[in-house]
């Protein structure tokens, strides 16, 4: 009797923080209303992700426990999407069908709030921000094991977008199926990028199952779900969304696997303190051309994490050079490297200067609230 007393008196305190909490979130939901009332007066876009980032990092330092970091930032997410939805009911565009990983990485920048667009093609993701038929569009950039997206780098080129967040997004590969169990699968379905990344899981464990390659994870598990001897490798939320049961888990052949995702739209994020620049550029076709291009960056102890070339497709024969700096553009360093690099290139765009995430800390699906 005495446990079901306390009980009762915890779950009475419970009840109590929640009508607080209620009374808090409303408190900064109307605040929430105000400022988006002052930003639609001004022209101002209404997600900030510079904004949002400092908000989860400065809790994210205060946060003492027993919550995790990882549910925090869950929380918040969902309480930005609320946020503007009071203001407006914002569009995101991506690479579809839904539950494929574009899809998780957009609810992990937007939340559940947000309005999705499942688009069949790159172009026409790209397309439907130009287009303002979408606020927002999410596209991948680049693999862990199998580098970077080019067909992104090609429309980051050609189409007049701005970089406005980025994210990183375990890729866990699990089978899913109704066989019951591997003995009885008879066909494995598969996007080609999950068939490449679990091949000696395959050859090791289905070697004699004839392989289909599918456009997307969703369309694995949709063919999958009609055929009681087939099997799909997708992710936990695709298997669960469309019914099918686990076979086997965390069948890639290398852990640590991640995909980088960017958030686009048409607003400059502000600096937060701990920013990403990204930026393309061609160089003249000359020796040492790359070295003087880059020396500034040297000069002003500028880190750059990442470069990749890639062929332009507009002009044949040259070359663009894919980059990511650390700092914001708008910071002294970086700003001086960017003027110093226009002297010894052909071509230069800046992409967006946005809020940087940790790949040592990518989004673990598993680990983050997820409703499917």
């Amino acid at each position: 009797m005495l446990k079901d007393e306390e009980l009762q008196e915890i779950r009475v305190e419970i009840d109590e923080i929640d009508r607080s909490l209620l009374q808090l979130f409303n408190r900064r939901m109307t605040l929430s209303q105000r400022v988006g009332g002052i930003k639609a007066a001004k022209g101002l876009s209404l997600f900030d992700p510079g904004r949002e980032e400092l908000i989860i990092e400065g809790l994210t330092s205060r946060n003492a426990g027993p919550i995790r970091a990882e549910s925090l930032r869950a929380i918040y997410r969902e309480i930005f999407a609320a946020s503007r939805l009071l203001q407006h009911v914002l569009q995101v565009a991506f690479l579809g069908p839904e539950w494929t990983y574009s899809y998780l990485a957009a609810i992990s920048f937007f939340g559940h709030a947000a309005r999705y667009l499942p688009i069949d093609t790159l172009e026409d993701v790209f397309d439907a921000l130009l287009k303002k038929k979408a606020d927002a569009a999410v596209v991948p950039i680049e693999n862990s094991l199998q580098g970077g997206v080019g067909r992104t780098m090609d429309l980051l080129y050609e189409r007049n977008v701005t970089v406005v967040a980025e994210c990183y997004l375990e890729v866990a590969h699990h089978l899913g199926g109704q066989a019951g169990d591997m003995g009885r699968i008879e066909k494995l379905y598969a996007h080609p990028q999950a068939i490449e990344q679990c091949r000696g899981w395959i050859m090791e464990n289905l070697r004699d199952v004839e392989v289909f390659e599918c456009a997307s994870t969703a369309q694995a598990v949709q063919l999958t779900r009609k055929d009681p001897r087939g099997a799909a490798i997708c992710n936990l939320y695709a298997a669960h969304h469309y019914g099918l049961e686990i076979l086997a888990e965390h069948i890639e052949d290398h852990g640590g696997n991640m995909t980088r995702f960017l958030a686009l739209g048409d607003q400059v994020s502000q600096p937060t303190g701990n920013d990403k620049t990204s930026m393309l550029f061609a160089v003249s076709d000359q020796p040492g051309a790359l070295y003087r291009a880059l020396e500034a960056f040297a000069a002003a102890s500028v880190n750059m994490t990442r470069i990749e070339s890639r062929p332009n497709r507009v002009f044949p024969g040259q070359f663009l050079f894919y980059a990511d700096l650390d700092g914001h553009a708008e910071e002294e360093g970086l700003a001086s490297g960017l003027v110093a690099l226009k002297e010894h290139v052909t071509f230069l765009k800046v992409l967006g200067s946005y809020p940087r995430s940790d790949p040592k800390k990518p989004i673990r699906l598993e680990k983050e609230w997820i409703r499917s």
